[in-house]
């Protein structure tokens, strides 16, 4: 199974993780899926070594049932991610209506929060490392 025609939603917070971040963006346009960036704030957020993401979507302007896949990323290691309500809320709203979701590292924290131990179409990578295997399995279908 390809990304190709899928809508897939890539969440920035604060102090986000380069690679846990930029891996899904670029690979599920490389794929051919819509990506969308949802970032904690409208003015977007700065990573770990301070480069900016600016969103390009609004967690309210996304219909859940539309999106096929939403990825969590981590932050630093020392760090937990601070998403915003909205952020939560989407993923709530994507898992409910159906969609897959999937984490990084301690982006897990925040599929946590949004839904709890729910382990149906969910799918993580303890870090960085692991991304390559997250998006065989993303592919899989979950």
């Amino acid at each position: 199974m390809s990304l190709a025609q899928q809508k897939v939603v890539v969440l920035a917070y604060p102090g986000y993780q380069e690679l846990d971040f930029w891996y899904p963006v670029l690979r599920g346009r490389e794929e051919g899926a819509t990506v969308h960036i949802v970032a904690a704030a409208t003015t977007g957020a700065e990573s770990i070594l301070g480069y900016p993401v600016i969103p390009d979507t609004d967690a309210a302007d996304l219909d859940p049932a539309s999106v096929d896949v939403i990825i969590a990323p981590g932050v630093a290691p020392w760090d937990l991610p601070q998403p915003s309500g909205a952020q939560v809320a989407l993923i709530t709203a994507v898992h409910t209506a159906g969609g897959r979701v999937a984490s990084v590292g301690n982006g897990a924290s925040v599929v946590a929060q949004a839904i709890g131990d729910q382990a149906e179409r969910v799918v993580s990578a303890d870090g960085t490392n692991e991304l390559a295997e997250l998006f065989a399995t993303i592919r899989r279908g979950v």
